[in-house]
């Protein structure tokens, strides 16, 4: 329900109209806690860091909404298990899968389409989740008037997927992951980065007053 920049709706700026968070440019989604710079917030999805939230130099965030289960910020008194940040730390959550039936949803904007699937492999047992979104408006590019244009590339996409497994009453798993590009390119340069990361969780239960969890995780940041 919030408005959003050419029709795409992103936590990230939703997150932007809290107090003590504001924009370091105007539409774009790079955000200032308390007075700190951009690098002194960590972004992380499914524990996993994410060294770049930002789509078009700055404009969109990485995030697919269809796929985001909860966002949490903390602003201060940050918690020991997320390491040290100056500013804030930005915790996102994916969703993990409908274990019930089979759905989804999807959408065109201004600038990009969305879909998203979840549904059960397994009843009750397995579940997954995959979206995708793509920028739509390089395919018009072939048919400028100037021929200059008709051979550049100026796109971004996200890929998101999560696999959620109940092993029996005291363990769990999940396997989630995120790979993104920006790609522009012309007959004079070109640009290509992104994040990929990757995230595998087991929870076990010890009894009903203990548990642990076990997360290796992924992240690389591709840059040329």
């Amino acid at each position: 329900k919030i408005p959003a920049l050419m029709g795409e709706v992103d936590v990230i700026k939703a997150m932007q109209l809290l107090p003590g968070v504001s924009s370091v440019s105007e539409g774009g989604s790079g955000f200032s806690v308390r007075g700190g710079s951009i690098d002194q917030n960590l972004v992380i999805l499914d524990e996993a860091n994410v060294y770049n939230a930002s789509h078009f130099i700055g404009f969109f965030s990485v995030f697919n909404n269809d796929a985001i289960k909860d966002i949490k910020l903390f602003k201060g008194d940050i918690p020991a298990e997320y390491g040290g940040r100056l500013a804030s730390v930005v915790d996102i959550r994916m969703k993990e899968g409908n274990m019930k039936k089979l759905s989804g949803k999807g959408g065109i904007g201004t600038i990009s389409g969305r879909a998203m699937l979840e549904g059960p492999l397994w009843e009750d047992r397995t579940s997954f989740l995959v979206a995708g979104r793509r920028t739509w408006m390089d395919v018009f590019l072939p048919l400028a008037k100037e021929e200059e244009l008709r051979d550049n590339k100026i796109f971004f996409y996200d890929l998101n997927a999560k696999l959620n497994h109940i092993i029996d009453n005291n363990n769990r798993i999940f396997f989630s992951g995120y790979f993104g590009r920006d790609v522009f390119k012309n007959q004079f340069a070109s640009m290509l980065y992104g994040n990929a990361t990757l995230t595998t969780r087991w929870n076990h239960l010890f009894s009903q007053r203990l548990f642990s969890n076990l997360t290796f995780t992924y992240s690389n940041y591709y840059y040329s």
